[in-house]
C-alpha cells in the first residue's frame, strides 16, 4: 500500500526495531519515554485484562529454559492470572525463530487499566514491546435472511451439478435475472460452471477457515471437511503429538483446544458460511455448491477450521496469530481470512507491521517458504477481505502487500457500494453480493446476497433459535472465499497437469485472469447505496474507476492461464444477429492474415456452452464466432504457414509449408472485454 508514515511514527518505528539493542542486559528503569516508545499500539478497541509481550531474544530464551524470574517481576506490579506463550512453536524451529514466535507471550491479569498496565510492564528490560489485544471483526455484518426456494433461474438441463440450490447462487452462475435484481448482469459471477468441466477440486489442497467454527458435521460441508486422522476424538491425548490435544477438524484458537463449537451464545454462523462459499460438497444431490467443492468423487478441497471467533462476532489478535501457525503446521496451503482490524484505521503496511506484531508475525510464518504446504507452489498463500467501512483503502491484514484482498461486487456486477473498500492494498474483486438492489420490499425475498451453508441454530439474547442450514449474507467476507476457492481451483488443477509456480507467479495469475471492471465506472453513474428515511440514496461510481483491483476474478481465465492457454473474449450475439470477427493476430503473428487456415474445431461442450448454432469460421486471420450465450469453451485452430509461388496451399506435396496448430479459449462473457469496451 502507500506509505503514509509521519516523521513521528517513522522515528517511533526506528526505535521500535531497535528495542532488543536499546533495552537488553539494562537493570534500570528506563525513562517514561523509552518505555512508552516499547508500547506499539493503542487501547482503542483491545481486550480488557490482556497484554501481548515481545520478550528480548535472551528473556525468552531464559523463560523457555525454565527461568520464572521475569513471571515473578510481572506478578510484583500486576495481578497475574495467566502467563504463557501466544504460539505452540518449539523454541528450536528455526523457521518460527526467524519470526519471532518464540518471543511473544500472553499476559492476562485483574485490577488494572490497560494503559498503566502497559506502561509497568515496558519498563522491564526484559521486554522488547507490548501490544495491546486488539479485537477484530468478521468482514459482514453477520445479518442473514433465510433461503426460500422458488428463483429459478436455470433449468435443471441447464445446471452441472444436481445440488437443488446451485440455481439461485448467482456468484457461480448469474443469468441476469430480475428475481436477482433488477440490474443483474448475465455473466457477472466467477465464470466457475465451464471451470468444473476441468477441475472440481482436490483433497490435497487445504483451505484453512480462519473465522468463526465451520460447522463440520453440516450435511452439505462434511464430506469435505479436513480430518486429522492421527488424532482419537475428545479423549484427552496428543494421539499424533503435533502439539495440540484433540484437534481433529482444526482448532479453536480462542480457547487453545481442538473444541470447534458453534453452538454458543450469539454464535454468528459467519465461518459456516464462507465456508460453504469455498467448498460445500457439489453433486451430492444436497443444498448448494461451493467453487472447490468436487464433481461428486470425493474430489472436493478440504477446509480446516481455525475458530477465532467464540460467539458473538469479536475475536483478537491473539486468536488470528495462533490460527495462522496452525494452519502453517497442519497442511493448509491456502489461508481464508474474512476478518479484519474493527475502524480500518491503519492505511500502510508499515503503520500496521509496527503495530500488531504478533498477527504480522505469524503471517510471515505462514508464508514463509520453509513451511510450504503445497507441492505445486513453493509458498502458502494468504487471501483476505478488504474490508466493509466503504474507506478508499484497503482494510488489514488484507491490506499487506503480500496478502491478496478481495473487494466486493453485487450481481449487477458493480462495487457494493453501501459496505465495501477500494483504493490502495486492494487487489482483485468477487461477488459478496448487494441488498440494496435486491428486493428492497420483501426482506425474505432478497436474494442480492450470497447464499451458502449456515449453522442450524442460532441463539441470541433472548435465548430464540432459527433453524437455518442456508441463507443469504453479504459482505467482502462473501467475496473473499469466491476468490479463496478459484485459487484453489487452480492448485487442483496445477496438481492435475502436473504443474508447479512460485507463489508470486501464481498469485500474478489469478490477479491477471479477471474481466474488465473499469469500463463501467464512469463519473456521473450513480448507484444505489442505501436509504434514508425513505429515500434512496446514491454513489458516483466514478470514485471507484481503477480501485477495486485488477478486475473480476475469471474461474476459467484463471485455468487457463494455469494451462497456458491464451483467451480471447467474445460478445454474446441474439439470435438473428450475424457473427463477429476477432483478429487473431496476437495468438498467430503479424502475418496471421497471410497464413491458410484448414480448420477451426470445438467440441460439443464448448458448442453448448457457447450457444454456437453455426461453426467457427477463419477468414484473412480472423475468426468469425457467433456465441449465443455466456460461457466458455475451446476451438483448435489449424493453420498452414508457407505457400507455393500461385500463394495456394500446395496439397500433400508442398514444400516449405508447416501445418501448425493452436489451441485458444473462447469467453463469452456479456462484461467488459479485454480492451476495456463494455460488450
Amino acid at each position: 500500500m502507500i506509505k503514509r508514515l509521519s516523521i513521528v511514527l517513522s522515528a517511533v518505528i526506528c526505535a521500535a526495531s531497535c528495542a532488543d539493542e536499546l533495552y537488553e542486559g539494562v537493570s534500570s528503569v528506563p525513562s517514561e519515554d523509552s518505555v512508552m516508545t516499547k508500547v506499539i499500539n493503542t487501547p482503542s478497541d483491545a481486550e480488557e485484562g490482556q497484554l501481548l509481550l515481545c520478550l528480548t531474544e535472551t528473556a525468552a530464551d531464559a523463560v523457555a529454559a525454565g527461568d520464572r524470574s521475569l513471571y515473578g517481576n510481572i506478578s510484583g506490579v500486576l495481578q497475574v492470572k495467566s502467563f504463557a506463550p501466544v504460539f505452540n512453536s518449539s523454541p528450536d524451529d528455526e523457521v518460527a525463530r526467524r519470526h519471532n514466535l518464540h518471543r511473544w507471550y500472553y499476559v492476562e491479569f485483574d485490577g488494572e487499566d490497560l494503559r498503566g498496565a502497559a506502561s509497568k510492564l515496558a519498563a522491564f528490560s526484559d521486554v522488547a514491546m507490548v501490544q495491546f489485544n486488539k479485537k477484530l471483526k468478521p468482514a459482514s455484518d453477520c445479518s442473514f435472511n433465510a433461503y426460500t426456494p422458488v428463483l429459478g433461474q436455470m433449468s435443471s438441463d441447464d445446471l452441472p451439478f444436481n445440488d437443488p440450490m446451485l440455481g439461485d447462487q448467482w456468484h457461480c452462475i448469474n443469468t441476469g435475472s430480475a428475481l436477482v435484481s433488477n440490474s443483474s448482469v448475465a455473466g457477472g459471477d466467477i465464470a466457475v460452471k465451464d471451470a468444473w468441466r476441468l477441475t472440481g477440486g482436490d483433497p490435497r489442497v487445504i483451505v484453512a477457515i480462519i473465522d468463526s467454527p465451520v460447522k463440520y458435521d453440516h450435511p452439505d460441508l462434511a464430506a469435505n471437511m479436513w480430518r486429522n486422522e492421527g488424532e482419537i476424538p475428545a479423549n484427552g491425548i496428543d494421539d499424533d503429538r503435533n502439539g495440540y490435544t484433540d484437534d481433529v477438524y482444526g482448532w479453536n484458537c480462542e480457547r487453545n483446544n481442538g473444541e470447534i463449537n458453534w453452538s454458543s451464545h450469539k454464535a454468528s454462523g459467519h465461518g459456516t458460511h464462507v465456508a460453504g462459499i469455498v467448498a460445500a460438497v457439489n453433486a451430492n444431490g444436497t443444498g448448494v455448491c461451493g467453487v472447490a467443492g468436487g464433481t461428486g468423487k470425493g474430489d472436493g478441497v478440504r477446509m480446516m477450521s481455525c475458530q477465532i471467533f467464540e460467539g458473538g462476532i469479536s475475536s483478537n489478535l491473539k486468536s488470528s496469530a495462533i490460527a495462522f501457525e496452525y494452519a502453517a503446521k497442519n497442511g493448509a496451503s491456502v489461508a481464508q481470512c474474512s476478518f479484519g482490524l474493527i475502524g480500518a484505521e491503519y492505511e500502510s503496511d508499515a503503520e500496521y507491521e509496527m503495530s500488531y506484531g504478533a498477527e504480522h508475525d505469524a503471517i510471515e510464518y505462514f508464508m514463509d517458504k520453509d513451511n510450504n504446504n503445497s507441492e505445486i507452489l513453493d509458498g502458502n498463500i494468504v487471501i483476505a477481505a478488504a474490508g466493509n467501512e466503504q474507506v478508499p483503502y484497503s482494510s488489514y491484514p488484507a491490506g499487506l502487500q503480500n496478502v491478496v484482498s478481495v473487494t466486493g461486487l453485487g450481481p449487477d456486477y458493480l462495487p457494493a457500494v453501501n459496505y465495501t473498500n477500494y483504493g490502495p492494498g486492494c487487489n482483485i474483486a468477487a461477488p459478496g453480493g448487494d441488498f440494496y438492489i435486491g428486493n428492497i420490499t420483501s426482506f425474505k425475498e432478497n436474494r442480492s446476497r450470497v447464499l451458502s451453508t449456515f449453522i442450524d441454530t442460532i441463539v441470541d439474547d433472548n435465548l430464540q433459535t432459527a433453524g437455518h442450514e442456508y441463507v443469504y449474507m453479504q459482505g467482502t467476507s462473501m467475496a473473499c472465499p469466491c476468490v479463496s476457492g478459484v485459487a484453489a481451483l487452480g492448485l487442483s488443477y496445477a496438481y492435475k497437469l502436473g504443474k508447479t509456480f512460485t507463489r508470486e507467479e501464481f498469485i500474478s495469475l489469478l490477479l491477471t485472469s479477471v474481466n474488465n471492471l473499469d469500463s463501467r465506472l464512469t463519473d456521473n453513474k450513480l448507484k444505489v447505496s442505501g436509504y434514508t428515511n425513505g429515500l434512496e440514496q446514491t454513489v458516483d461510481l466514478g470514485l471507484y474507476r481503477g480501485k477495486m483491483g485488477t478486475g473480476a476474478v475469471d474461474a476459467w481465465k484463471f485455468l487457463m492461464a494455469i494451462e497456458g492457454t491464451p483467451s480471447l473474449t467474445v460478445k454474446v450475439l441474439d439470435e438473428s444477429a450475424k457473427a463477429e470477427r476477432y483478429d487473431l493476430t496476437s495468438y498467430f503473428g503479424g502475418s496471421a492474415s497471410s497464413l491458410t487456415y484448414l480448420s477451426v474445431d470445438c467440441d460439443q461442450d464448448t458448442r453448448t456452452s457457447l450457444g454456437l448454432s453455426e461453426d467457427p469460421e477463419i477468414k484473412y486471420g480472423k475468426l468469425s464466432i457467433k456465441p449465443t450465450k455466456v460461457g466458455s469453451g475451446k476451438i483448435t485452430i489449424t493453420a498452414i504457414a508457407g505457400y507455393d509461388e500461385d500463394g495456394l496451399v500446395d496439397g500433400e506435396t508442398q514444400t516449405g509449408g508447416m501445418e501448425i496448430t493452436r489451441t485458444v479459449s473462447i469467453m463469452s462473457r456479456g462484461v467488459a472485454s479485454d480492451n476495456g469496451g463494455w460488450l
